[in-house]
């Protein structure tokens, strides 16, 4: 549906004139979703709370799902970062609206849950005895460089051997999708270790943004 045009203004007057962390704290991190209205959000982030062993709080929707329009520029076809397939997206401009061809992307933050995922993946390396072979993990050194950055992408995740909890990851999720837990759209996740690295992350996009409509800090 259309972007509110007094909204959209004002977002862009507060990008003009707040911080990114600020920007991030008033638009990012409250519970409020101004483009996913018409589904209980609340009861979402719950269930994929109870799944994980993780509070609610710290389950944070995100994207065009949150904001009611995306930060950067989506071309058409591109992969997720949080599911396996492909998506056959339409090309989509910086400041589209959600729509019904929109995922509603979340953000899980818990530093046991990526410790114990992260761990997970060492002993299936440590202990495959095929460590120095570049093709057992293939997306190995990409899933090293998302570990840096705080953020853990469950499609660099192992898919190999004994090493289930890809699989795992991306069943509940399109079981969420497929019982309709967002009602029609697709819901996909990814998992940062603390509130830093989400954030960190986030204000990426709000700066290419800012920069993108010629503003400046």
């Amino acid at each position: 549906m259309p972007v509110d045009s007094a909204y959209l203004a004002r977002f862009k007057s507060d990008l003009a004139s707040l911080s990114p962390s600020d920007m991030f704290k008033r638009y990012v991190l409250p519970d409020r979703c101004m483009g996913v209205t018409d589904i209980d959000e609340r009861s979402l982030r719950e269930r994929i709370g109870a799944n994980f062993g993780i509070d609610r709080k710290n389950i944070v929707i995100v994207g065009s799902a949150k904001l009611g329009f995306t930060l950067k520029h989506k071309s058409a076809k591109r992969k997720s970062v949080s599911q396996e397939d492909e998506d056959e997206d339409e090309d989509r401009p910086a400041f589209s609206p959600f729509s019904g061809n929109s995922d509603v992307d979340v953000a899980i933050v818990s530093d046991v849950l990526f410790d114990d995922i992260w761990k997970r993946c060492f002993e299936f390396w440590h202990g495959s005895g095929y460590g120095g072979i570049a093709d057992f993990w293939p997306q190995g050194k990409n899933f090293r460089d998302y570990i840096f950055r705080g953020w853990m992408r469950p499609d660099k995740l192992p898919s190999q051997g004994r090493f289930t909890y890809r699989v795992e990851w991306f069943d509940f999720f399109r079981k969420l999708t497929s019982d309709r837990a967002a009602g029609d759209y697709k819901v996909t996740a990814g998992l940062y270790r603390e509130e830093y690295f989400l954030e960190a992350y986030q204000t990426i996009a709000i700066n290419e943004c800012k920069a993108r409509v010629h503003l400046t800090p």
